[in-house]
């Protein structure tokens, strides 16, 4: 079974499927649409038309014409599901069409994902303990609250330090978070270090649609190669 098999739990067409759209209705829970790299739709929940369709709060000034299956994520009560659907845009409604199955990201996976070896990404810790440094650190994985990642050894990290992390990952804007180091140790010629950002609204804002989007993209890819 791969990594993505192993975040992915699969929930077919099914009785089960079916109370979960229900719930999902019931919740009003909120749904991203993903149109692009740039572009991702942010509504809510209000209807479950069974067995296929949800109806979703209309968005103001969008005229999506999309006739390919796009990627969509649904946060239920702090879990995630994704899944493939088609747009439907009537003028005055807005509707998914959901036919296949829904994946739903593991509890235990849900809260760190880790990184691919070779993913694009420049990290810099420009902070410790109020003195300003200049090193490189490679992210292992990262979640909306918190990252591991590994740094010099002659950076002397110890748990309880205070640590800020500027991060460019992929294609995406540049951003910086602060933190707490929660655990260090040595890992070959490396400190292997677990920090929890420190939360603040506008950098945890940014660090959740940057999260969102990892695992859209993570899910994209292995969606299609099935």
């Amino acid at each position: 079974m791969s990594r993505e098999q192993k975040v992915f739990q699969t929930i077919p067409r099914s009785v089960e499927r079916d109370l979960l759209l229900a719930e999902f209705a019931s919740q009003n829970c909120d749904v991203y649409i993903k149109f692009s790299d740039s572009k991702t739709l942010l509504t809510k929940i209000k209807k479950w038309i069974p067995p296929f369709k949800l109806q979703l709060n209309y968005p103001a000034g969008l005229r999506p014409l999309v006739q390919s299956q796009l990627c969509i994520q649904i946060n239920e009560r702090g879990d995630r599901y994704f899944a493939q659907a088609f747009v439907q845009d009537t003028g005055s409604e807005f509707y998914l069409v959901i036919e296949g199955p829904i994946y739903k990201v593991q509890r235990r996976q849900s809260f760190r994902l880790r990184l691919p070896q070779d993913y694009p990404a420049v990290n810099t810790v420009f902070e410790l303990n109020g003195h300003q440094v200049n090193e490189k650190a490679k992210l292992i994985d990262i979640s909306e609250g918190g990252c591991s990642a590994e740094v010099p050894l002659h950076l002397g990290c110890e748990m309880g330090s205070y640590i800020g992390l500027k991060m460019k990952i992929g294609s995406r804007a540049e951003f910086i978070e602060y933190g707490h180091i929660t655990y260090s140790k040595i890992v070959k010629d490396k400190f292997q270090l677990g920090i929890k950002f420190v939360r603040n609204q506008n950098t945890n804002s940014e660090l959740f649609s940057l999260v969102r989007d990892l695992y859209v993209e993570l899910f994209s890819k292995w969606s299609r190669r099935r």
